[in-house]
């Protein structure tokens, strides 16, 4: 579905371009420090391959911001609080291709409640 919905907005996308799914889960307190997605040196990755944009499908709803759980951009000033069936694209390159440091982001503890996630990773290249 992933592919069909980039091909849709006019980004050519087949699976083979998808990294294998990553399921995540944070227990309330747990998080994920800042980081990027992006691949610092083409030898991180597996063949190469860029990841240029993330998809992160949201299984778990936290209805208000005391409840923590949001994916927060620090560079952008921007906080996104999960709602179960939702997603979250964003660019982790610029148009050139290059690594977008403003794509860095974390996923801040949940207060109440467990908050779950699947990772998807849409390389620049597909895989063999």
């Amino acid at each position: 579905r992933v592919a069909k919905l980039f091909s849709a907005t006019g980004f050519p996308l087949t699976p083979d371009y998808i990294e294998p799914l990553q399921l995540v889960r944070y227990q309330p307190g747990e998080r994920f420090a800042p980081h990027h997605d992006y691949h610092e040196v083409a030898e991180s990755s597996i063949q190469r391959e860029q990841r240029a944009f993330t998809v992160l499908i949201f299984g778990s709803t936290f209805s208000s911001t005391d409840d923590g759980g949001e994916t927060h951009f620090p560079h952008l000033g921007v906080s996104v609080w999960p709602r179960k069936g939702d997603a979250l694209v964003w660019s982790n390159v610029d148009d050139e291709g290059e690594p977008n440091p403003r794509s860095q982001h974390e996923g801040r503890p949940p207060v109440n409640g467990v908050k779950v996630a699947i990772n998807c990773w849409i390389a620049n290249t597909p895989y063999d």
